[in-house]
């Protein structure tokens, strides 16, 4: 398969360079700035767990056209970016081409296949103007839910803890069930874990809980995931978060355990030392992924009459804090 990356950034370029050090497909990785400079000069290392470096040569660019018509794409741009990127990626698609949204938060597609009046809708809360659901298509969507922490340490040098995981599945069940097995065997060959659900909308609350009650948090409090896991004031704080996110998903027919007690206990193992990323892009001065993240839950949440106040406080606050309060 011909694979692109759309949005190389940290993560983009983790399962990029897996792909690579693999062999087996063609792999090209849209990206910009010094990061795209760097891999064009030195190449890409992957720092991976048990001191491997993964290094490559990847073709890159920041010009769609340069790259050509793919078999798949993979956008790994944050959700924030998504309407930006959207009108770029025709260059990079045949008819056919699947587009695997990658990404933190309430995805562009989440209206595709829902039960209740937003059925077959835009999502303009995370897409504004419908601006990736005209242009890509919510038919060409697989959803993909990332569990992979990572950060450019340097200009084409990218660190990831723990094992890579992308779980995908169709926004409307029934859907893609070929082409994500293809690509799913892709990643796994590489040495990326990849399940395939038959509903994507469960995995992507389950990260939903831990986006919405740290990524905000870390941007208030500049800690890693280690001191947040071990402060119990903020543990208070994430646990009401999470619970009020399960409330949200049960109105959207998403049935969570409520294991936020164990969840909180375990921490965040072997990735203490890591910061959010909702945090790294704060501190270099980026746009961050708020409004994927916990302005679509606060959405969702009115569109079903449930009450967050807790997200809503700790969402209000971190608006003040980046300047849109």
């Amino acid at each position: 398969m011909r694979i692109a990356i759309a949005g190389a950034g940290a993560i983009g370029s983790v399962i990029a360079g897996y792909l690579l050090a693999d062999g087996k497909h063609e792999v090209a990785l849209l990206a910009r700035g010094a990061h795209l400079a760097a891999m064009r000069s030195r190449g890409l290392t992957i720092l991976a767990p048990g001191n491997r470096r993964l290094e490559s040569r990847p073709v890159a660019s920041d010009d769609p056209a340069a790259l050509g018509p793919q078999d798949v794409i993979i956008s790994t741009v944050k959700g924030h970016g998504v309407p930006a990127l959207a009108p770029l990626l025709g260059a990079l698609r045949k008819p056919e081409t699947p587009i695997v949204a990658a990404q933190n938060g309430v995805p562009w597609w989440y209206f595709r296949g829902v039960d209740g009046p937003e059925s077959g809708q835009a999502f303009e809360t995370v897409d504004p103007g419908g601006v990736a659901w005209r242009t890509l298509g919510p038919e060409h969507a697989i959803g993909c839910v990332i569990n992979l922490p990572a950060e450019i340490v340097e200009p084409g040098v990218v660190h990831h803890v723990g094992q890579p995981s992308l779980t995908l599945g169709a926004p409307r069940g029934g859907e893609h069930g070929a082409v994500m097995r293809e690509i799913a065997a892709a990643l796994e060959s590489a040495g990326v874990a990849a399940p395939v659900t038959s509903n994507i909308r469960h995995p992507l609350w389950i990260k939903l809980q831990q986006n919405c009650s740290t990524g905000p948090i870390s941007v208030l409090t500049g800690a890693n995931l280690g001191v947040i896991g071990a402060s119990p004031a903020i543990t208070s704080i994430r646990a009401q978060i999470m619970r009020e996110c399960i409330a949200v998903a049960a109105r959207w027919n998403i049935t969570l355990q409520d294991d936020v007690d164990a969840r909180m206990a375990r921490g965040a193992p072997g990735a203490a030392n890591h910061k959010a990323s909702m945090l790294q892009d704060y501190e270099m001065g980026k746009p961050i992924e708020l409004d994927p993240i916990a302005t679509a839950v606060i959405e969702l949440a009115r569109r079903r009459g449930v009450e967050v106040p807790m997200l809503k406080t700790v969402w209000a606050i971190t608006k003040l804090k980046i300047g849109a309060g």
